[in-house]
């Protein structure tokens, strides 16, 4: 993305484990891409988009997709996976990248790994028709931040006030801006934030993940504090 320079191996090994995991985490996944699916529109980009998780969502509900992703082995797991999909085009490399514009972008857990994360949100901005969306997930809670970050390569958590800055500063009006996943934090804190382990908690995600039905109808419930920050952004 933006100003960032790839991820490390130790880096792309430790999000390689953890993005085959979530990839299969069929509830969590649609339950992300349910907040965004009614206004995607026509033409999506996926930005970061890793092995590709929300980019075959997106491509089976008939959306033209481009799959922005810079580290080459996950876009060539894309251009693999996606190889007999013609509505989905692979761009390998960062957003600037991107040629078209689109009518939306999705950028879940994405931006907390790039260096520059407000000159990302300016580039996703340019790239949005007036009207266009960006839905957006990101960890929240500075004070949650720990070993698993780092293994990550995470370089920071969001608050709420500085997303809001950031958004603004992009040129984007700011529709939604809530926490959300409580329980996760809770179990964040105590399994990852307070243990020195860099290995992903792959069991515990798991056991969240057939639990989300249960988690569901906290979405529309105002919350002081959650696991991540989940932002939608209008382009005027």
């Amino acid at each position: 993305m933006s100003g960032d320079q790839g991820q490390s191996p130790e880096v792309v090994e430790t999000l390689d484990r953890a993005l085959g995991q979530i990839d299969s985490a069929r509830s969590y996944n649609r339950w992300l891409y349910d907040r965004a699916r009614p206004e995607l529109g026509r033409r999506v980009a996926d930005v970061g988009a890793g092995v590709g998780t929300f980019t075959a969502l997106a491509a089976a509900d008939g959306h033209e997709v481009h799959a922005v992703e810079p580290e080459a082995a996950f876009a060539a797991h894309l251009r693999r996976r996606f190889a007999d999909s013609p509505g989905v085009v692979v761009v390998e490399g960062e957003i600037d990248a991107l040629e078209p514009e689109v009518d939306s972008a999705i950028c879940f857990n994405v931006l907390e790994h790039i260096t520059d994360d407000a000159a990302t949100l300016r580039s996703i901005a340019d790239r949005l028709v007036s009207g266009g969306r960006l839905f957006l997930l990101v960890p929240a809670h500075e004070r949650l931040f720990g070993g698993y970050d780092r293994a990550a390569g995470h370089l920071r958590r969001y608050s709420k006030p500085k997303l809001r800055r950031l958004l603004r500063e992009a040129g984007l009006e700011v529709e939604t801006l809530r926490h959300v996943n409580p329980v996760g934090a809770a179990g964040w804190l105590v399994r990852v934030a307070t243990s020195s382990s860099p290995e992903w908690p792959s069991g515990s995600f798991a056991a969240f993940d057939r639990l989300v039905p249960l988690f569901r109808p906290l979405d529309h419930v105002p919350l002081p504090f959650g696991l991540s920050l989940w932002a939608v952004a209008r382009k005027p």
